[in-house]
């Protein structure tokens, strides 16, 4: 009870219009909850998360939602129950709760990634839920490293690669810190004691070196009239650890363990501090920076310097208003509006910074259907690495490190994208693969005639560059299939010597034939080998072409183009072969001479009724085929990822043995590989030729049958068959 009434005092401090009948309910409708001394020690736990949401100054029903979901996980309360006695608010945001409790559960999998997009879903539609899972981790860590109880690893990473990442994203720095230190001290407990002794050591000026700097600093703005506010702190150890991991540096080298903050009135006093700070210290070149006329993406602003301090190192100092620090402290939570009963006012939250990245996320997940997509981007989200850019008007936009001019393009407009021509940075013309930096001023070159070149895909990074340029390429290559028919069909024509042209009408005649709509469609089937040249002529000029008439080739010729079309659209393997590069209607296959598999660099060659055949780029028939660079598609690979099985051939000399045969095929069978065909060449011969066809699904799996095979004793020499 004595907790109960300091919870509630201090819901009042920060919200006197809480509802106080509503809490007292809340508490009798706990009290009657029957509880073991485990769930005891779990309902302590929750006024401890409850006593971190009134830190970050959460309403009455986020609160309750804390104290209420350890009862709804446990199945003690069901989650109707909780609806009919505190209404649907605190119903969802229970809900919420438990499902993302659910989610810290699973292994890192696809569904994995469907539930995350739920979690997300959830912060979209009400932020609260993921700040009241921020307070539960919170104290969930403050607890196993009070008490030294181990945690799961996977707790410890999600906390690190989620939480702490999300708490950085929506502004909320404290939590974002305290969540590091405490899964560093779990994780690596040595470490950290090693790290925080060696920090301790570092300090100049003693040990009440941050009192004595704050003092100093008080002095210099009386001194030029300026009200201000200062503090300061050490940079927390998990911080500290990952700088000095990643830049490979000592703790001498690093001049911002301690950091101090200048609170002002008003913006234009953050400037005359900045002059005052230079005037007193001396600043280190290239140390500061300008967050308030360039705000982060999520609504911080300051200005920061480092300077040589009073005892001789380098300190980092901060300058910034109040409003500007409550919001860099607190982020979304700062914006907290409250209705009556505990309400969020909505034109408040949908304004609140923050809640656009929230918004961005909704709206990424309406866009996108393979979970696995949205989770990667997700996670690249929670890890920004951005670049602040200019338009010529001067406007800002935001790109992720590493964007390009043509990423921007599109960041400005799809249309500016689809017709850039070229692009000046800082007034310079550069090559649309640049990587852009911080401060580059972007004029981006368009053109009417000018539309997406798929080679721009080797270097965007931005997911609506991608689309739009992908998009465009699908047009292209069907453009390109329907120019190659109507070149196969006029080469056909000029072979047949008969006057045939090919007009508009006689491809309608065609098209009809083949129970198409268009003359485009009936050229694109021909460019793609779905149609065979001499069969599309044959339906175009049923009575002329050959010098016969058609005496029922009409019938034999849709016959035969169906049956082509099954035939053709199988590889060969005997299976769908879908490459990047090639549309998935086409029909490909694996040319014999050469038997390419995933893993090997191909070229796709456009065969008069076969369609589109994959060779190796270390074919030899391939050699003949240089006359007719037409035929040649060279930008295409294998997928990512395939269930597929291809048959390749392997040429083996070996001594001549009785039981070689059973050696050689156990040899493929302990390298999960599956022979198809065996071939004995010169049998009588010492040694003699094994010609073996097995069946693999890339180079990887090829490569272990090869080595098992060559570590038998009787085998002289293994090689794959390639022409």
């Amino acid at each position: 009870m004595e907790q109960w009434t300091e919870l509630v005092k201090q819901i009042l401090e920060y919200h006197s219009g809480a509802d106080q009948a509503f809490l007292e309910r809340l508490r009798l409708f706990l009290v009657k909850i029957p509880r073991s001394d485990k769930q005891g020690d779990s309902f302590s736990r929750s006024l401890a998360v409850a006593r971190t949401l009134v830190e970050l100054r959460m309403d009455t029903a986020s609160i309750a939602a804390a104290l209420l979901s350890d009862v709804v996980e446990s199945g003690q309360v069901p989650l109707q129950t909780i609806k009919e006695e505190f209404g649907e608010d605190i119903a969802f945001l229970t809900d919420g709760l438990t499902k993302i409790v659910n989610i810290s559960s699973r292994t890192r999998s696809e569904i994995q990634a469907e539930e995350f997009r739920k979690m997300i879903l959830a912060m979209a539609k009400d932020v609260r839920v993921i700040l009241i899972r921020l307070a539960f981790c919170l104290q969930q860590l403050r607890l196993a490293a009070a008490n030294k109880i181990e945690l799961p690893d996977k707790l410890v990473r999600d906390v690190l690669e989620t939480y702490a990442p999300i708490a950085h994203r929506l502004g909320i720095y404290w939590i974002k810190n305290e969540l590091e230190d405490l899964a560093f001290c779990i994780r690596d407990p040595e470490g950290y004691a090693a790290l925080d002794e060696a920090v301790k050591k570092s300090r100049r000026g003693g040990e009440d070196v941050v009192r004595k700097v704050i003092s100093i600093l008080k002095k210099s703005l009386r001194k030029n009239n300026i009200d201000a506010e200062v503090f300061g702190r050490e940079k927390h150890l998990f911080s500290i650890h990952n700088k000095l991991e990643r830049k490979k540096i000592n703790l001498d080298d690093m001049y911002d363990i301690i950091g101090y903050r200048i609170i002002v009135k008003k913006k234009t006093d953050c400037y005359k501090v900045f002059g005052m700070i230079h005037g007193e210290f001396s600043p280190v070149p290239g140390r500061f920076k300008d967050y308030i006329a360039m705000p982060k993406s999520n609504g911080y602003k300051s200005l920061h310097t480092v300077v040589i301090g009073p005892f001789g190192n380098r300190i980092e100092i901060q300058i910034r208003t109040e409003k500007m620090h409550q919001v860099s402290e607190s982020g979304v939570a700062a914006h907290w509006t409250y209705k009556e009963h505990g309400g969020l006012n909505t034109k408040k939250r949908s304004a609140a910074t923050g809640y656009a990245w929230l918004k961005r996320m909704l709206e990424a997940h309406q866009k996108t259907d393979d979970p696995s997509q949205f989770f990667e981007h997700v996670k690249i989200d929670l890890f920004p690495n951005e670049i602040y850019l200019f338009t010529p008007n001067g406007d800002i936009r935001t790109l992720p490190r590493g964007a390009t001019p043509v990423d921007f393009a599109y960041a400005v407009h799809s249309a500016v994208g689809d017709h850039c021509k070229g692009a000046k940075v800082n007034g310079r013309m550069v090559p649309l693969k640049t990587p852009l930096e911080t401060g580059d001023s972007v004029e981006i070159i368009t053109s009417k005639t000018q539309h997406p070149n798929p080679d721009w895909l080797r270097f965007v990074v931005t997911g609506q560059a991608k689309y739009r340029i992908n998009r465009w390429e699908k047009v292209l290559r069907q453009e390109q299939g329907v120019a190659l028919g109507r070149e196969l069909l006029t080469r056909e024509l000029q072979k047949l010597q008969q006057g045939l042209s090919l007009g508009g009408k006689a491809l309608m005649r065609g098209a009809k034939r083949f129970n198409m709509s268009s003359e485009k469609e009936f050229l694109y089937q021909v460019g793609t080998s779905l149609i065979g040249p001499l069969q599309a002529i044959h339906a175009m000029f049923p009575k002329s072409a050959n010098g016969n008439s058609n005496d029922g080739t009409e019938a034999k010729t849709e016959k035969d183009s169906k049956a082509k079309r099954a035939k053709n659209s199988v590889s060969g393997s005997g299976k769908d072969m879908r490459l990047h590069g090639i549309l998935p209607e086409m029909a490909v296959s694996a040319a014999r001479c050469c038997s390419p598999v995933p893993g090997d660099r191909i070229v796709g060659i456009i065969s008069s009724g076969k369609g589109i055949v994959i060779h190796g780029v270390e074919c030899p028939n391939l050699g003949a085929l240089e006359r007719y660079p037409e035929r040649w598609i060279k930008d295409i690979d294998w997928p990512t990822f395939t269930s597929e099985h291809y048959i390749t051939r392997l040429r083996i000399l070996a001594q001549n043995k009785r039981d070689a045969l059973s050696v050689v095929s156990q040899a493929v069978t302990n390298a999960e590989g599956n022979i198809i065909q065996i071939k004995v060449q010169d049998r009588d011969k010492d040694p003699f030729m094994l010609i073996l066809d097995v069946e693999v699904d890339g180079v990887r799996l090829l490569d272990g049958i090869s080595k098992q095979i060559k570590s038998l004793d009787f085998v002289h020499e293994v090689e794959r068959v390639r022409g």
